[in-house]
């Protein structure tokens, strides 16, 4: 069996991302950040990240088979400040990790 993996990453005061063993979920207080329940399988998820100056622009969903975004589903979109980034990228390689 895979070893059970728990990590949380918060970003900026709204935001904490939590990997619980193979499920990803975004909370957001404000809720602005989500389009629905934030909430993915480690082997569903897809994020693209992009630089921009005032952080790493994040958008989350599901996984198609050529690594994009699906168009439906669930989705989260925020920007992570500077000071954040080094967690939120080791956040992500965490998941990468937890998949089969």
């Amino acid at each position: 069996m895979a070893e059970r993996r728990y990590l949380e990453v918060t970003v900026g005061t709204d935001i904490v991302m939590v990997l619980d063993h193979r499920t990803v979920e975004v909370f957001d207080r404000t809720a602005a950040s989500t389009s629905e329940v934030a909430r993915w399988h480690v082997e569903h998820i897809a994020v693209k990240a992009k630089p921009s100056k005032s952080g790493l622009k994040l958008t989350i969903g599901n996984r198609l088979a050529d690594d994009s975004i699906a168009v439906a589903g669930p989705r989260a979109s925020l920007t992570v400040p500077p000071e954040n980034e080094a967690a939120v990228v080791a956040f992500f390689d965490e998941v990468k990790a937890a998949r089969t």
